[in-house]
């Protein structure tokens, strides 16, 4: 019996760009850009060589109007280190509720918050921060989920999405893209992303190389073709999923104005170290987003609550039809 691994990355593309020697600056990387601006319903998408890079050049933009960001611990490290960077007083505070109450309150505007959207789930913070005008999205695990009709990553001053290999929609290593509906932010990350240069020409502006190359912008577009395809039927795999997982399961929740990609499927389990032991035994792959370790240390008490029982299972578009029935029994069989 074969193991089921949570990612398994296969691909039928062919590039056409690696044996043309047009690695850089081609038609690949402005076809996507198209694309993903008529697919986002957004005015403007720089692409860049990372989720990370993405969110540097947002708070490197923001530098000018705000000297203090209010980050979620509970989230990869890139979603706040790139504001460190740039001397920003980086401020932890939980923003996932506690149980079934909100443990976050909106404070004032003088500070930039981050908003991430967690293993493809729109942030309910949304609906809190609907009306302010201080907020970027970190997108990068939830390229497609939707809030009120529209794609998350395009609610905030910036959103940011990374298309590293293990996301839904991914390219053949580091990628990403922020996004923007204000003209002037999108001036200034562009020329910052690409090295200071404006319609083609030096300036003397601060700026850092952070382009994407064609070839993984050549991938991006071969796998954007079917996303809506592979997302639905992940959706649907992780719907069949969750009818056997009881009690509260914040991260697979969907609300009726939302629409979750699950990105990771993570769910709650008491006794987590025999649950993947048990996984084990049935050769079904389990990871933790995130444990302890991944949080500040002085955070660590803030979310003892989730690291000490979150565990992701395999749930994506290309399972096959015998491996959903052994992870639905494997499920059933222990919370029965």
């Amino acid at each position: 019996m074969d193991i089921i691994p949570i990612y398994k990355l296969i691909s039928k593309h062919r590039s056409s760009i690696y044996n043309s020697g047009k690695w850089t600056d081609g038609i690949k990387a402005k076809e996507l850009t198209v694309k993903l601006q008529e697919y986002l319903d957004v005015k403007h998408v720089i692409l860049t060589n990372s989720g990370t890079s993405a969110l540097l050049a947002a708070y490197w933009v923001l530098k000018k109007k705000f000297n203090q960001l209010t980050a979620d611990p509970y989230t990869f490290p890139a979603t706040y280190q790139p504001a460190r960077l740039l001397n920003y007083k980086v401020n932890f505070t939980r923003m996932i509720p506690a149980g079934k109450q909100s443990a976050f309150k909106v404070g004032n505007n003088f500070d930039l918050v981050v908003i991430t959207h967690l293993f493809g789930q729109p942030n309910g913070l949304l609906d809190t921060f609907k009306n302010k005008k201080n907020f970027i999205e970190d997108a990068c695990q939830a390229f497609g989920a939707k809030y009120n009709g529209k794609f998350v990553g395009t609610l905030g001053k910036i959103g940011c999405f990374s298309f590293y290999p293990t996301k839904a929609l991914h390219s053949c290593g580091h990628a990403g893209a922020v996004v923007t509906n204000n003209e002037a932010y999108y001036q200034q990350m562009k020329v910052f992303i690409e090295s200071g240069r404006l319609n083609g020409k030096m300036t003397e502006n601060t700026a850092l190389n952070l382009r994407i190359d064609e070839i993984k912008a050549e991938f991006l577009l071969y796998e954007l073709a079917d996303y809506n395809e592979r997302i639905s039927i992940q959706r649907s795999i992780a719907k069949e999923f969750i009818k056997l997982i009881p009690g509260h399961q914040p991260f697979l929740k969907e609300k009726s104005n939302c629409y979750h990609i699950y990105s990771t499927f993570s769910l709650l389990v008491h006794n987590r170290k025999k649950f993947r032991r048990y996984m084990d035994k049935l050769k079904i792959q389990t990871m933790v987003y995130y444990g302890d370790e991944i949080l500040p240390k002085s955070q660590k008490k803030t979310y003892q609550d989730l690291t000490s029982s979150i565990v992701a299972i395999p749930c994506r578009w290309n399972l096959k039809s015998g491996e959903i029935r052994r992870i639905k029994d494997a499920l059933k069989n222990w919370f029965i």
